[in-house]
């Protein structure tokens, strides 16, 4: 079986650049869902986290294989999950389209 080509320096950029806001949007979604008050709408955003998680590990994956660094991303540092519910809280949804 033959081995397969590396990935080029523009898909590992694309790479990156997905990692980075992939990994935002599960930091937005895990703050949105702690503070939302209304269950559709948490079970909505639960479903989409549960989502974009596994693309998030799939893409560690791929950099781990190329042997590159894996971006640091968002993580849970920034976030402060904390803070008061923002008053738009029920435009929350339309934040995610």
């Amino acid at each position: 079986m033959p081995e397969r080509p590396k990935i080029s320096s523009t898909e590992l950029g694309t790479l990156w650049m997905t990692y980075q806001q992939k990994t935002m949007i599960l930091r937005m979604l895990e703050y949105f869902i702690e503070k939302a008050d209304d269950e559709e709408a948490k079970n909505i955003m639960t479903s989409l986290y549960e989502q974009i998680d596994p693309c998030v590990k799939k893409i560690i994956e791929i950099f781990e294989s190329e042997g590159a660094v894996v971006p640091v991303g968002f993580t849970a540092k920034d976030v402060n999950k904390g803070a008061p519910k923002f008053m738009i809280m029920d435009s929350t949804l339309c934040l995610l389209d």
